[in-house]
C-alpha cells in the first residue's frame, strides 16, 4: 500500500491531537459516520443475546477488551485482570471478578487446558466472532470518513484479526492523550447506567432523519419501547431521562419527546466522535505496524 494511506490520521502529521480530533469531527461525512454507529450497534445487540449483555455498560464493555488484550499479550488471568482494571481507572478491581464470572456465563472465555493453579483463561471463538463485529461495525462507519480504513478491513476478515485489534485499541484508549476523568454527567447517566449507551442511541435515532446528529430538534421516545428493546424496566429509564435533565443533559419536552442542551449535544458529538476516532487511529497503527504487510495471526 503506498506511504500515502492515511497521511492526515498518522502520528507524525503535522496535526496535534486536537486538531486531529477537529478535523475529524468537522469532516463533511461525520454525521452520517455517526448515524451508522449508532444504527449499527443497536442492530447488532438485537441480533446477539450474549453481545448485547457484554456491550450493557462501558465496565462490562472495557473489561471484555482488556480480557482480550490480557490474552494476546501474555495471557488472561484474574490477578492480570484486575490489575489492568485498577490501573485503566474505568473499572474496579473488585469488579473485575464479577466481570470475569460474567464472561464466562456468556461462554466468551473458559478456562484453559492445562492452567493449573495458575487460573488462565481463554477467549471462545464466540467472544472473538462478537468483538470482531463490533469492530467491523465501527470500521464501516470509519470508512464514511476515510476510505483508506477499507485497505486495512481486507486483511482483518478474520474473528481471530480481534486479537490484532484490541492490541491497537488498547493502544489508543489508555494513551494519556485520551485520558481524563469519567466522573462526569455524561458518564455518569449514560455509559456507567445499565442499557445507557443503548438507550442514547435510540433516542438519537428517534429524531427526524433530515436533522443533525446528534440532534438539534426533538427526539421522540416510547418509554415502553425503550424498556422492551433494551431488557430493562420503565423506571429505569425513566430514572435515567430525569437524571439526564438533572445534570442538564436534555430537555424533556413532554411525555414522549426530548431535545439535548447545548452541553447534551457537544457531550454526545464527542462520545460518537472519540468511538469512531479511536477505531480509526487503531486501523492508523496497525498500518504503521504491519508497514503494508498481511498482519500476522496471534496464537
Amino acid at each position: 500500500m503506498p506511504d500515502r494511506l492515511f497521511a492526515r490520521w498518522r502520528a507524525k502529521s503535522n496535526l496535534t491531537e486536537r486538531e486531529r480530533f477537529v478535523a475529524f469531527v468537522e469532516h463533511p461525512r461525520f454525521e452520517e459516520a455517526a448515524r451508522a454507529l449508532s444504527r449499527g450497534m443497536l442492530a447488532l445487540a438485537a441480533q446477539d443475546k450474549a453481545l448485547d449483555g457484554m456491550v450493557k455498560d462501558v465496565g462490562r464493555h472495557g473489561a471484555t477488551m482488556m480480557a482480550i488484550y490480557l490474552h494476546a499479550t501474555g495471557g488472561l488471568t484474574l490477578p492480570r485482570l484486575k490489575a489492568l482494571c485498577s490501573e485503566s481507572g474505568l473499572i474496579s478491581p473488585g469488579r473485575a471478578r464479577a466481570i470475569l464470572l460474567y464472561l464466562r456465563f456468556l461462554k466468551y472465555v473458559v478456562p484453559a487446558e492445562g492452567g493449573g493453579r495458575a487460573g488462565l483463561y481463554v477467549p471462545t471463538p464466540e467472544l472473538q466472532r462478537a468483538w470482531h463485529a463490533i469492530e467491523w461495525q465501527a470500521l464501516s462507519a470509519v470508512a464514511i470518513i476515510e476510505p483508506d480504513v477499507a485497505h486495512i478491513m481486507a486483511t482483518l476478515k478474520e474473528p481471530r484479526a480481534v486479537f490484532d485489534i484490541v492490541r491497537m485499541l488498547h493502544a489508543v484508549v489508555f494513551a494519556p492523550s485520551l485520558s481524563g476523568s469519567t466522573d462526569n454527567a455524561f458518564w455518569r447517566v449514560f455509559l456507567n447506567r445499565h442499557a445507557g449507551t443503548q438507550i442514547l442511541h435510540a433516542l438519537m435515532l428517534g429524531a427526524a432523519e433530515d436533522d443533525a446528529y446528534p440532534p438539534r430538534g426533538s427526539m421522540t421516545y416510547s418509554l415502553s419501547r425503550l424498556a422492551r428493546d433494551f431488557n430493562v424496566s420503565r423506571p429505569h429509564v425513566a430514572r435515567l431521562l430525569r437524571a439526564a435533565e438533572q445534570e442538564g443533559l436534555v430537555v424533556l419536552e413532554d411525555a414522549n419527546r426530548l431535545r439535548f442542551t447545548d452541553e447534551g449535544r457537544r457531550e454526545a458529538a464527542i462520545l460518537l466522535g472519540l468511538r469512531l476516532l479511536v477505531s480509526l487511529q487503531a486501523a492508523v497503527l496497525l498500518y504503521e505496524e504491519r508497514a503494508g504487510e498481511p498482519l500476522r495471526r496471534t496464537a
